[in-house]
């Protein structure tokens, strides 16, 4: 077994040439995306409360900070970017949110040494490869031993792609992912109270991957058993698991494709749910007020206890709660992510909708790994009984977003956060990124103006 130094050669022998188009493409929609993702989240508080951090301690002025006017080191750029990307719940998932955890790093060494689109369209590729691949081979992580998958991954993902970028062979690769298992953190106990760590949990996996690459430039060893070894990464995280899993069609097989990307500002298991709600509202035009009955029937992977609290106190508690969101979807239109607020999570019709709402474990429905299984919703309103069954949102894997569904969204998430001039030039040359010859220029446009 040698699955870090398989690993670590992979992101070595990979070149630009080796991305299959539709990669490339769905690349830059993603980094549309995150760009989305980033601008909401830097008008959030908790996210405030990181970028202020990073303010403080300084650090050289060489990167840029999505909507600031100050520029930071590549490290605490990392850190404060990824904090953003993810401190709203609406960030793409590809490599299970490596958006958060790689493409900040890579971005931040990108700007600093001046590298091309390419380089970095590579590099967030392999990137966001070894995460996912990383995030699929590992078995109840999340549900059984209580690890968040985005920090305990991310800082591999990310020391993946500014290994690519530094250009290391693989001997220097597998020192930085070894380096960066020992940054591996993240617990999921914020779930039950909707605690701020989550929020900052891809940020640091970001900055810690980067230093892990940064630290593997100067020589230092990590060990190259570090993924597959008895104290390594999943006998530290995993329950037993098929290791073969990892490796399995590497460089043949890109397993992020196809692409998954979120339509609203909450979990991926809630996904399908709200956009069934909000069809069922224009297709009725009931009134939240007169509801009587909810009853959600599914699978037991998006009614998990974690995920079926009734009554948070915080809006990261109700994004994750799906009784609670549906009860926002019920009561408000969630395509602009900003109505899940403080003034939602307070709203007496919201929590009593999601305090009597009927859940159903439905054991019958296969819960199939990477894809989440159909659901149906019933709404009881005025007399009137309305039933639906789930179909896959705009932005998964089945419906999936292409550059104009991206720009849309680009533009709905930052129009009331950027003018549209600002706007209009980020997703320009996010569309031209492989042709771009400084990705400085790129993060340049992301600052406030």
């Amino acid at each position: 077994m040698q699955e870090t130094q398989t690993i670590a050669k992979f992101i070595a022998d990979t070149r630009y040439a080796d991305l299959p188009a539709s990669l490339i493409s769905e690349c830059k929609i993603a980094t549309l995306d995150v760009f989305a993702a980033a601008f909401v989240g830097s008008s959030m508080p908790w996210a405030q409360r990181v970028v202020e951090m990073v303010h403080e301690l300084g650090g050289t002025p060489e990167n840029s900070v999505v909507n600031q006017p100050w520029k930071t080191d590549v490290s605490r750029a990392a850190l404060a970017n990824g904090a953003m990307i993810g401190a709203f719940e609406c960030e793409p998932l590809t490599g299970s949110h490596a958006s958060g955890t790689v493409l900040p790093a890579a971005l931040a060494v990108s700007q600093r040494d001046h590298r091309s689109g390419q380089d970095f369209l590579l590099a967030i590729a392999v990137g966001f490869e070894v995460s996912g691949r990383l995030q699929r081979t590992a078995k109840g992580l999340e549900s059984t031993r209580g690890f968040h998958n985005p920090g305990v991954q991310g800082p591999f993902g990310a020391a993946a792609a500014v290994g690519k970028l530094f250009g290391f062979d693989a001997a220097t690769q597998a020192s930085a992912l070894g380096l960066a298992g020992s940054c591996a953190a993240g617990l999921l106990e914020f779930a039950w109270a909707g605690d701020d760590t989550k929020r900052v949990h891809l940020g640091r996996a970001s900055s810690m991957g980067l230093e892990s690459a940064l630290l593997a430039q100067k020589g230092l060893h990590g060990p190259a058993t570090v993924i597959e070894g008895p104290y390594g990464y999943f006998n530290a995280f995993s329950e037993p698991t098929d290791i073969a899993k990892l490796t399995d069609g590497l460089g043949r097989k890109w397993i992020i494709q196809p692409a998954s990307h979120k339509a609203f500002a909450t979990h991926v298991t809630h996904q399908a749910v709200v956009q069934a709600i909000q069809d069922m509202k224009k297709e009725n035009g009931f009134d939240a007020k007169n509801i009587t009955h909810v009853c959600i029937r599914g699978a037991h992977r998006i009614l998990e206890e974690r995920h079926t609290v009734r009554d948070p106190m915080t809006v990261m508690g109700g994004q994750y709660s799906l009784p609670f969101t549906a009860a926002v979807a019920l009561t408000r239109d969630m395509s602009n992510p900003l109505v899940y607020n403080d003034e939602a999570v307070r709203d007496p019709l919201v929590r009593n909708l999601a305090k009597n709402m009927e859940l159903i474990i439905d054991k019958s429905i296969p819960e199939t790994h990477g894809a989440i299984p159909p659901a149906e919703v019933t709404v009881t309103c005025g007399g009137n009984t309305y039933r639906k069954t789930t179909t896959p949102h705009k932005g998964s894997p089945l419906n999936p977003l292409d550059w104009a569904d991206a720009c849309e969204k680009f533009g709905r998430y930052t129009r009331t956060l950027i003018d549209s001039a600002q706007a209009q030039a980020i997703m320009d040359a996010v569309g031209d990124l492989e042709n771009q010859g400084d990705v400085a220029h790129i993060a340049s446009l992301l600052e406030k103006k």
